[in-house]
């Protein structure tokens, strides 16, 4: 016996297409346990029945290729893996992909970090026309601060 085509989605109402791949940026991420994975493919097996869509029939076949990236995407995902991070002693910082089995260091965090910081503190800037106090100015290593004489 033959299996009846469904003539209709299993949505109250058929929805319009996306407009994006379902890799286009922006993504976002969630969690769930592996088990439900097929389960939420079976789900967005539903997303391939025609009725499922506004889409005419010319833009169909390419909303259909795209729910099969969908289904490839749930149906290849990976345990997620948490990074770790450390600082050393030395300041650097590292992250860990396995646990902390393994650690790699960040290039330049230790060089860069003190002038990302310094960069974002506030300023004290007095109006123009004002000459006591003096003003603070930070010297251009970023390791002190100078006060100007007043003018």
């Amino acid at each position: 016996m033959a299996t009846p085509m469904i003539a209709h989605g299993t949505y109250v109402e058929s929805v319009s297409d996306p407009g994006t791949a379902p890799a286009d940026d922006p993504v976002v991420c969630f969690r769930i346990n592996q088990s439900w994975v097929p389960y939420m493919v079976g789900c967005a097996l539903q997303l391939l029945q025609p009725a499922a869509w506004t889409a005419d029939s010319a833009a169909l076949p390419d909303l259909l290729g795209r729910v099969n990236d969908l289904l490839n995407i749930i149906g290849t995902s990976e345990v997620c893996v948490t990074p770790e991070l450390q600082l050393t002693s030395g300041g650097e910082l590292q992250y860990s992909l396995d646990g902390g089995a393994t650690w790699t260091t960040v290039g330049g965090w230790a060089a860069n970090f003190p002038l990302s910081v310094r960069s974002s503190q506030a300023r004290a800037v007095m109006a123009s026309g004002y000459s006591d106090p003096p003003i603070p100015e930070q010297t251009s290593d970023g390791t002190d601060w100078a006060y100007s004489p007043s003018p």
